[in-house]
């Protein structure tokens, strides 16, 4: 799901031919209410049959339903202002958070039009991971096993399809994540802490971007305003010049050019590999195959060109990748000085000084001098 603001245009343009609509609709149905009642009543005594006029008890009937008639409308009228005072408000109290610092319970992905929006969970410990997603009706549609997973945030990826293959309809899905470090799975909590970037609604419901997430904002635990947050240990400005140790290397697409060193990724032996390349909100962009005879046990790196699957440019801005093996081993571990800091997204990253990488502070394992 890319969230775009470009089309602010053609967006007012939609607005306004259903707003055209709506005028029109309603000047249609007070035509064939009210007017055509009175239309029928007077006509109807102008040409009643003098010697056969009509009963005082039928023309009290037929001024007793139009009472009725007029008080519908009137009501349905009121509920239409109502409704459209709660959708304004409503809005309203989302715009509130625009530009703050929240930190929110995750558990929830939409599927809109096939589009899978981001799934995070952040692990304290090395873990084997297995995520269970479930429908609005608590049926378990998918599980996925995730395998080990390395300390720190991680994204779950979801195709939109259930354990058969098939793609679910469009809607709101739960996911729990289960985590075995030793002693049997259990479910551990989530929560991602970030700047409120913008509003976007799906499925009808209205919802947060965090770090490119969405997030509930019934379930937002924390707000605060960025200008009065206290510089921690967490604070960008603490790692510069320190070396950092990460497995989320942050790509950055400026101009149409891949900013830094080709994608690089460890693998322990000489095997095929795939390099499979994301957008911000978890989109699938880019598959590259990497034959076993190109692969060598230890380092390794593919070039990308900025292009998707389809041959076309990718919008400029932050993407990150993922590596896959036979053997399952393959990795893509950073280790370098912290040269500079980087704002993208309303989001502070850390620029490293040899590859050109990012990494949000969030992702790293591991500061030395």
């Amino acid at each position: 799901m890319t969230i775009s603001t470009s089309g602010s245009a053609s967006l007012d343009m939609i607005s306004s031919s259903y707003q055209s609509k709506d005028t029109t609709t309603e000047e249609n149905e007070d035509y064939l209410g009210r007017e055509t009642f009175l239309t029928m009543l007077v006509a109807q005594l102008e040409n009643q049959d003098p010697l056969n006029p009509m009963e005082g008890t039928d023309f009290s009937s037929q001024l007793a339903q139009f009472s009725q008639l007029e008080q519908l409308m009137n009501l349905n009228e009121t509920m239409e202002d109502l409704s459209q005072t709660f959708v304004d408000s409503s809005e309203a109290d989302l715009m509130s958070y625009m530009g703050k610092q929240v930190t929110g319970d995750l558990d929830t992905m939409q599927v809109s039009s096939g589009e899978v929006s981001g799934g995070y969970f952040n692990l304290t410990n090395a873990a084997d991971v297995i995520v269970q997603i479930t429908d609005s009706s608590g049926q378990t549609v998918k599980s996925i096993n995730m395998g080990t997973m390395d300390t720190g945030s991680q994204l779950i990826s979801w195709d939109g399809t259930d354990d058969t293959g098939e793609a679910v309809e469009d809607g709101t899905y739960t996911y729990s994540v289960m985590a075995n470090t030793g002693s049997g799975y259990t479910q551990i909590d989530n929560s991602v802490t970030g700047t409120a970037e913008e509003v976007v609604y799906t499925n009808g419901k209205g919802y947060l971007v965090v770090q490119g997430l969405l997030i509930d904002p019934e379930k937002i635990s924390l707000v605060q305003d960025v200008n009065e947050e206290e510089a921690d240990a967490d604070s960008a400005m603490n790692y510069l010049g320190k070396t950092v140790e990460s497995n989320e290397p942050i790509i950055r697409v400026d101009e149409g050019v891949v900013s830094g060193t080709d994608l690089s990724f460890d693998l322990e032996t000489s095997e095929a590999a795939t390099v499979n390349v994301y957008d911000p909100f978890n989109n699938l962009v880019r598959t590259m195959a990497v034959d076993a005879s190109a692969t060598f046990g230890g380092d390794n790196s593919i070039h990308w060109d900025a292009v998707d699957d389809n041959g076309s440019q990718v919008d400029d801005g932050l993407y990150y990748y993922t590596v896959t093996s036979e053997s399952g081993t393959a990795t893509t571990p950073v280790k370098e000085e912290v040269s500079g800091i980087r704002n993208a997204n309303g989001l502070q990253y850390l620029e490293l000084a040899d590859s050109g990488r990012l990494l949000s502070v969030s992702s790293i394992k591991a500061v030395g001098n």
